[in-house]
């Protein structure tokens, strides 16, 4: 019977060491999870159960307790400070990780390093998240279109201190500073994308009254076709009375579409004793981008940007967390598979219900320590080998009570 206790021991330290050795080689495995063996004892049947007879390995549990952060500035990696899992998938099979260290596959996925892509929201075509429906993250490898201008959104203050500049004396020559008070010029986009200069001439022709000239392309446009001229005025407070808006029109030659019309809003014009500022210049137009790059932000949404300036959604991070995360099945590397014992996970974006936020430009570590576990292996080894020792006995014994029969 000692043979069979000392055999129960040295199986179950073994599997203690085998749990022990495995945290070890992972300590820096971003997300992983550290394991530890709980025994119980063996009991014999023949003696009515109250004889004990070893001992064997009763569960390996792991301990999900957060691991520290790491900071690294790179836009693929993320850590989950709180509750919930990264939610991946490969082959059609759902797993669960704290591992955040992502990359783009030549096909545009957001993948772990073993090839799980990760799952979210997804955006449509104009940059917008459709809440509902996971699927698999990926980034528009393509080109970015073109968008034509049609709006630019215009905040100066003209200085309602300088002289008046009459235009009978002075006519409006773009040439000539002597005959404009201010300017401002702006970027827009045909049709195909190609840039085109429009420029403000402002003018001050009275008190509270302005002469705007529009030149487009250092040309100044030819009426009755299209505006290059608008007049301006305000009250005595030095707000804008009209217009509101100025209707401009663009007609391109190099074979982009004719009769383009540009709104500029001229409602955060002002006109104040103090100097000429430009606080908005905003066209809503752009050139066509390649893609630069790709990133997330704290909200789990992953954002393209391109060579143009512009950025667009991409998709959002969904996260999950389970009744029970201790009872979720260890399914290799990092990664957990649902089980009957954890429960349905409960899902959502990060930061919502008890969903943890996300941080980014950095990944979680292992949460091993590793001053305990060489303490445990240390222990374990000692406890391997007193119950060899036994069996050491047992058989000596053994030998003993044979020779002497």
């Amino acid at each position: 019977m000692s043979i069979n206790i000392g055999m129960s021991g040295l199986k179950s330290t073994s599997e203690q060491m085998n749990t022990i050795s495995h945290n070890i080689a992972n300590v820096g495995t971003a997300g992983y999870k550290a394991s530890r063996t709980e025994f119980q004892d063996i009991y014999a049947p023949e003696f009515g159960g109250g004889q004990m007879n070893g001992v064997e390995v009763a569960a390996v549990r792991q301990s999900f307790m957060s691991g520290a952060t790491t900071p690294t500035n790179r836009n693929g990696d993320l850590a989950i400070n709180g509750e919930g899992f990264f939610m991946v998938q490969s082959n059609g099979q759902q797993m669960y990780t704290r591992n955040g260290v992502f990359n783009l596959s030549a096909d545009g996925y957001i993948e772990t390093a073993d090839g799980y892509r990760l799952q979210g929201f997804g955006a449509n075509e104009t940059g917008q998240i459709q809440n509902g429906t996971t699927t698999e993250l990926m980034v528009e490898t393509g080109d970015m279109a073109a968008k034509t201008t049609s709006q630019v959104d215009l905040g100066v203050n003209l200085n309602a201190s300088l002289p008046v500049i009459d235009p009978a004396l002075k006519p409006f020559d773009k040439e000539d500073p002597t005959t404009f008070t201010s300017s401002v010029t702006t970027t827009v986009f045909d049709s195909i994308g190609a840039e085109h200069e429009v420029t403000q001439y402002f003018v001050k022709t009275g008190a509270n009254q302005w002469k705007a000239h529009y030149v487009i392309d250092d040309q100044v446009p030819t009426p009755p076709a299209t505006l290059h001229s608008e007049t301006i005025n305000f009250d005595g407070d030095g707000k804008l009375l009209a217009p509101n808006s100025v209707d401009l029109t663009i007609d391109p030659t190099n074979g982009a579409n004719k009769g383009q019309v540009i709104t500029f809003d001229m409602t955060e014009v002002s006109q104040y004793g103090s100097e000429f500022s430009i606080n908005k210049n905003a066209p809503n137009g752009y050139a066509p981008g390649k893609l630069a790059g790709w990133y997330f932000e704290a909200d789990g949404t992953v954002y393209a940007r391109y060579s143009n300036g512009q950025t667009k959604a991409q998709g959002q991070i969904v996260l999950a967390r389970f009744p029970n995360q201790e009872g979720l099945q260890q399914a290799g590397g990092t990664r957990w598979t649902q089980s009957f014992s954890s429960g349905a996970p409960l899902t959502g974006v990060a930061g919502t219900g008890q969903l943890g936020q996300l941080r980014t430009g950095m990944f979680e570590n292992s949460n091993v320590d590793l001053t305990s576990e060489m303490v445990g292996l240390m222990s374990a080894q000692s406890n391997y080998q007193a119950n060899a020792k036994t069996i050491q006995v047992s058989q000596e014994m053994t030998q003993i009570l044979f020779q002497n029969l």
